[in-house]
């Protein structure tokens, strides 16, 4: 059995009993990061000292996957990302894959990501939505954003978007947003978990004033929901 293990995004006490009880009887454990994986556990008081830790980026050849599912076929093994839930991207869906193509079982814990109290937080009914994960940096972007203010079946929907943002292109969005003529409302959640956690629902010419008066810093994650 693969287990997919939450880690907490800021909190330290958002870990669950199930996620702490698996690090305690799991001998191997297959990371984003070797190093912070290790420090979580040692924050823990959980001891390492017996574990084997294995490597996953998006570089591991197809040599050691092909190890780690012979270790997979005959012992039980968490995979743990650096911060929040592993799943939508790769190399985490390299694992779902592997398991699939040869009968083993996997299960994914859940909670632990920034997406779902943004949408919560959200003060638009937001009983469908989309998520497209992070925004093109370049290439792309300008496309991708024209896409979610003109898309006819959002229109007519009002269905809200959602995405991650850096800390480094946020103001860079709120001024495409305004070029683009987006009127509509905006949720913007940061810092989720953190001590300064911070999610505020307006429309974007009150998040720009937010931002000018310093009232929005710009530090940390971003989460945006945009609805039409």
């Amino acid at each position: 059995m693969l287990y997919f293990i939450p880690t907490p995004i800021g909190n330290k006490d958002d870990i669950t009993i199930r996620a702490l009880n698996l690090f305690k009887e799991l001998k191997y454990l297959i990371c984003e990061d070797t190093r912070t994986t290790m420090k979580l556990l040692k924050m823990y008081e959980i001891d390492y000292k017996d574990k084997q830790f294995l490597s996953l980026t998006s570089f591991t050849t197809q040599w050691k996957l092909n190890h780690y599912l012979n270790i997979l076929k005959e012992n039980d093994v968490g995979l743990v990302s650096e911060a929040g839930t592993p799943w939508l991207s790769d190399p985490w869906k390299s694992m779902i894959k592997l398991c699939n193509e040869n009968w083993i079982l996997y299960s994914v814990l859940p909670w632990a990501n920034a997406l779902i109290p943004a949408v919560v937080g959200s003060w638009f009914d937001s009983s469908e939505f989309i998520y497209l994960w992070f925004l093109p940096q370049k290439k792309g972007r300008q496309t991708k954003l024209r896409w979610i203010l003109d898309s006819s079946l959002r229109s007519e929907w009002q269905i809200p978007v959602f995405f991650y943002e850096s800390v480094h292109r946020f103001e860079k969005l709120l001024k495409e947003l305004k070029e683009l003529g987006f009127d509509g409302q905006i949720s913007v959640s940061r810092e989720l978990s953190k001590m300064f956690e911070q999610q505020v629902s307006w429309s974007l010419d009150e998040i720009i004033d937010l931002v000018k008066q310093k009232k929005l810093p710009i530090k940390g994650e971003f989460v945006v929901g945009l609805k039409n």
